[in-house]
């Protein structure tokens, strides 16, 4: 049965490298394949970490059969929040216009903040809140206690390697925090390598 490459929470690029850099190390392994239909709900839960490699495991694109909103931009990752139900058939993915922004509903963001020129809105947006959902706070009908999901794509050697991550925000609240690799004792022995380092083309730059 498939597995998710690891259990926690990526905070930062630098903890899907290190997530990588135990696959390359052989003490994770990359997933082969997309879950099946009937393996979705007991992998596609909190706290689940996949990383798969865009050739050898043939997926072209990552379905876990959840309703996502459009993605937005937080630090280096995608992030998309789950919806109460899916867009209906050609209805145009919009976010619910803002009566404090007078630029529209195309925003261009950067670590999760609007950056359209109006930042009365966001200014109100409790930091937590952020750090938790990014930008997606209320554009679209989102489901009550739904999951969050993160992508980010990395490159070493000419090879792609996608992770895709989900956690609930009420598991990184207060004492329910997810484990991170930087901080979690079974990564103490892993050093990313410079090269797998180096080679990413991150917007926001990783703390050393």
């Amino acid at each position: 049965p498939m597995q998710p490459t690891w259990f926690g929470h990526l905070l930062t690029a630098k903890d899907a490298l290190i997530i990588l850099e135990a696959c390359l190390q052989g003490k994770l392994q990359h997933c082969p394949r997309r879950p099946h239909d009937r393996e979705r709900p007991n992998l596609i839960k909190s706290g689940a970490v996949f990383i798969y490699e865009e050739n050898a495991s043939g997926i072209k694109r990552w379905t876990d059969g959840l309703n996502w909103s459009p993605s937005r931009i937080m630090g280096n990752y995608l992030v998309y929040r789950e919806l109460k139900e899916p867009f209906a058939p050609g209805e145009k993915k919009r976010a619910s216009k803002k009566k404090t922004s007078s630029s529209g509903d195309d925003r261009t963001l950067n670590g999760g903040i609007d950056s359209s020129g109006s930042h009365n809105a966001s200014q109100y947006i409790d930091e937590d809140e952020r750090r938790l959902f990014g930008s997606l706070i209320d554009s679209y009908p989102f489901k009550e206690d739904g999951l969050m999901k993160k992508t980010i794509t990395l490159k070493y050697r000419n090879i792609i390697h996608h992770v895709v991550s989900y956690y609930d925000p009420r598991d990184l609240r207060g004492d329910k925090t997810l484990f991170r690799p930087l901080n979690h004792p079974d990564f103490q022995g892993i050093t990313v390598r410079p090269e797998l380092e180096h080679c990413q083309k991150f917007k926001v730059p990783i703390p050393e």
